[in-house]
C-alpha cells in the first residue's frame, strides 16, 4: 500500500512538472537569444514555480541571483521585445502551461547593478483578465506558441538592467499560502540581462522584490471557480513613461 502511494505522488508530481513553465527564450531587435545568452542560466528543476511570495527566490527565480547570463544584450527603449515561454522545450508539441493555469502575465526591469535587491524593482507591463473575450493573459501565450510582445518604455535611462518576467498561476489561488502551504499562487519568475540603449533620462520609482505581494493581496488570494468579470493585477503601479500617476495596481482591473 505504501509503495503503490509514493508511486501515486511521484505521478502526480510528474504531470504538475509538465504543467509548468519557464522563460525560455527572448528576442530583441529581431534577435533569438536562448537560456545562458542574456536569460540567466537555472538549475535542473527550470519549470518549477515558486510559492512563497516572501521568498529571494521570487526576485529572479531558483538560482536566478547566483547566476549570470554570458551576454547583456542590446535592447533598443521604447522597442517591443518578445518574451517567450515554454514547459520543456520550444517544439512545436510543447503546451507552454497548462490550460489549467490561468493567470497575469507581468514584466519588470531593475538597474543590473542592484543584482535586484533593494527598491529597484518597476514594473514596465501588465496583462490580466480581458472581460470582452473572457481571456486571460495565459491563454493567449497558450494560442501565441508561448510568445508574448511587450513594448519597452522608450523615455527610461540607457544602461545594463535586468528585465524580469513573470507569469502567476492561479489554479490554487483560492486558499491563502500562509494558511495552507500545499496550495496557494505559483509565481514563475526568471530574469535576463539587457543593454537599453536611446531613451531618456526616466528613473522609475522601484519597489522590493520580493516584497510586492503578500499571500492575501489582491490579485493573488483570488477564487478562480466563482463567478468574476474583473481582476485585480497585483503589484505596483504600472510605469507608464512619464504619464500621471495611475491608480496602483490592487485597486486597478484590466477591461
Amino acid at each position: 500500500m505504501k509503495i503503490a502511494s509514493a508511486l501515486t505522488l511521484i505521478a502526480s508530481l510528474a504531470s504538475m512538472a509538465n504543467a509548468h513553465t519557464y522563460l525560455s527564450h527572448v528576442t530583441f531587435n529581431g534577435v533569438k537569444y536562448a537560456e545562458g545568452q542574456c536569460i540567466r542560466p537555472y538549475p535542473t528543476n527550470r519549470n518549477y514555480p515558486v510559492k512563497d511570495p516572501s521568498s529571494t527566490d521570487l526576485t529572479c527565480g531558483f538560482g536566478g541571483l547566483a547566476s549570470t547570463a554570458a551576454k547583456t544584450c542590446p535592447v533598443a527603449a521604447g522597442s517591443t521585445i518578445t518574451v517567450e515561454w515554454h514547459h520543456d522545450n520550444d517544439s512545436s508539441s510543447d503546451d507552454i502551461i497548462a490550460s489549467s493555469h490561468l493567470g497575469p502575465c507581468l514584466v519588470y526591469m531593475a538597474p543590473l547593478s542592484s543584482n535586484g535587491k533593494g527598491d529597484v524593482w518597476f514594473k514596465v507591463f501588465e496583462d490580466g483578465y480581458d472581460a470582452s473575450s473572457k481571456k486571460w493573459c495565459v491563454d493567449k501565450i497558450r494560442a501565441n506558441g508561448g510568445k508574448l510582445n511587450v513594448k519597452l518604455p522608450a523615455d527610461i535611462k540607457a544602461g545594463d538592467y535586468l528585465l524580469r518576467t513573470e507569469i502567476i498561476a492561479l489554479h490554487e489561488s483560492d486558499t491563502d499560502y500562509s494558511a495552507n502551504p500545499a496550495r496557494g499562487s505559483q509565481y514563475y519568475p526568471n530574469c535576463a540581462q539587457v543593454t537599453v540603449t536611446g531613451g531618456g533620462s526616466a528613473v522609475p520609482k522601484g519597489y522590493a522584490i520580493p516584497g510586492i505581494y503578500k499571500t492575501s493581496s489582491p490579485g493573488i488570494l483570488f477564487n478562480l471557480y466563482t463567478s468574476y468579470s474583473s481582476y485585480p493585477i497585483p503589484g505596483p503601479a504600472l510605469y507608464t513613461g512619464g504619464a500621471a500617476p495611475a491608480v496602483t495596481s490592487a485597486a486597478k482591473t484590466t477591461p
